[in-house]
């Protein structure tokens, strides 16, 4: 669920693409502040930044065409976002979840107001200067991801070229508008399609609950395959664990105090990923133990009781 935790977690989740270092995403709180053109916003969610994480973001919207975008057909697109936007409540918020592709904007009480179908496009790294698209996260479903764009993979770019880039992405992917996830270190662009209102008398809350959840559950496999595919050292891959559990704390802090649900499953969220973090600084520091398939076994056994842990943890 919520998009700050997803996607501040994104930096960790690219750490086999990288051999060195952000997921479903959830909402992230913008306060309102996200009525605004893309590229008008301050910085996105991803990597291991500070407890900033509540997400102002910004619009942008897609034109049709491949392999290059129509910029006066994105002008006239983010215009009509932002009317859009305009719209809906000062502290509204947003949310989206990657394992059906649904994005939602919300108000403060977490009621549906708005709905579209969700592509995760791509993330801007804010102090590497770089790109990653979202088809080279695995974590995301594959119909969920913006098709892939040539010339547009793991690549360095100034901060002017990523919205360009976003749009490209989009066009290629049907999305008519893209949403800029924004906090102090990253921008994270989502691609929408078929946004439209929901009828007063048909919103119901949008499940914070099970959206942190299915984050938890999801790093948690990727962690285990990222392990088990040796792509990185133990210690490099718990140090970046146990920040995004850092994160999970602050952001239950900070953004989510009033939603008692989603505070309480950052909070278990959390304690999880730090636990993960600690038992494989211990594996590591020995290099017998590292180097046993017993020991393996062992970590990977108790990966899987995390993994419940956390399902348990929703509920």
């Amino acid at each position: 669920m919520a998009d700050a935790a997803a996607l501040l977690l994104w930096k960790p989740l690219q750490l086999a693409a990288e051999a060195g270092p952000v997921g479903d995403a959830s909402g992230s709180s913008n306060q309102g502040k996200g009525k605004q053109p893309l590229g008008k916003a301050a910085a996105a969610a991803s990597s291991v930044s500070t407890s900033e994480a509540s997400a102002a973001s910004a619009p942008a919207a897609a034109a049709g065409g491949k392999g290059g975008s129509d910029q006066s057909s994105w002008k006239e697109r983010d215009s009509k976002l932002k009317a859009f936007m305009d719209k809906l409540p000062n502290n509204f918020d947003y949310r989206v979840s990657f394992e059906d592709g649904k994005f939602a904007f919300v108000d403060s009480k977490n009621i549906v107001l708005a709905q579209a179908k969700v592509k995760l496009l791509m993330s801007y790294n804010l102090v590497k200067k770089s790109v990653v698209g979202g088809w080279a996260n695995p974590s995301v479903p594959k119909q969920y991801v913006g098709t892939e764009v040539k010339g547009i993979k793991n690549v360095d770019a100034e901060p002017k070229e990523s919205d360009n880039m976003a749009h490209q992405i989009a066009d290629a992917s049907g999305c008519r508008y893209v949403y800029k996830a924004v906090n102090r270190a990253n921008w994270v662009y989502l691609g929408l399609a078929d946004l439209k209102m929901v009828d007063p008398k048909q919103r119901v809350p949008f499940n914070s609950t099970t959206g942190y959840l299915e984050l938890v559950v999801m790093i948690i496999a990727r962690l285990r395959k990222v392990i088990m595919m040796k792509q990185v050292q133990p210690v490099s891959i718990a140090k970046a664990y146990h920040d995004a559990g850092f994160l999970f704390f602050q952001q239950a802090k900070t953004t989510f105090s009033a939603d008692a649900n989603a505070v309480k499953t950052l909070n278990a969220g959390g304690k999880i990923l730090m636990r993960i973090a600690n038992d494989l600084k211990m594996w590591a520091m020995d290099a017998r133990r590292a180097h046993n398939p017993e020991e393996v076994k062992q970590i990977m056994q108790k990966l899987l009781s995390f993994e419940q842990a956390a399902i348990l943890s929703g509920r």
